[in-house]
């Protein structure tokens, strides 16, 4: 998996190119380019950060109160920390609600035969300390 830290510099320039290709910044499509950013650093996990990706559009995007400042940067952090949890880096200071982490299971139970053992095993470890297995 990729450098968290990269991914955020890579959302900043992906951000700041959908502000600077438009003359009003339109954040539902830099949602979406973010979303396709996220899709590509997962890459080789197979259906798992689709769907992640579609529960954090249909969650925090299309529900957002404010659409014009989307992705914020509480949901960029989302997908970071979905990152995180793929790879099994993830730390203290990152985590997600209860109805959050109960759709991140479903979503690993479901894949769980076309995900790589290693990050298979990284994930399942982090769902049983977080008690929700």
């Amino acid at each position: 998996m990729a450098d968290i830290r990269k991914f955020y510099a890579d959302v900043q320039r992906c951000l700041k190119h959908e502000r600077a290709s438009s003359p009003k910044y339109n954040g539902i499509k830099a949602a979406k380019a973010v979303a396709d950013l996220f899709l590509s650093y997962a890459a080789g996990m197979g259906d798992l950060p689709r769907s992640m990706m579609q529960y954090w559009e249909e969650k925090y995007i299309q529900t957002s109160s404010s659409p014009d400042n989307e992705p914020t940067p509480e949901h960029v952090d989302w997908l970071a920390n979905c990152l995180s949890f793929m790879d099994g880096t993830m730390d203290s200071s990152q985590d997600f609600s209860p109805e959050d982490w109960k759709e991140l299971k479903d979503f690993v139970n479901y894949e769980a035969e076309a995900l790589p053992l290693t990050e298979l095993s990284a994930m399942m470890t982090t769902l049983v300390n977080k008690k929700v297995l």
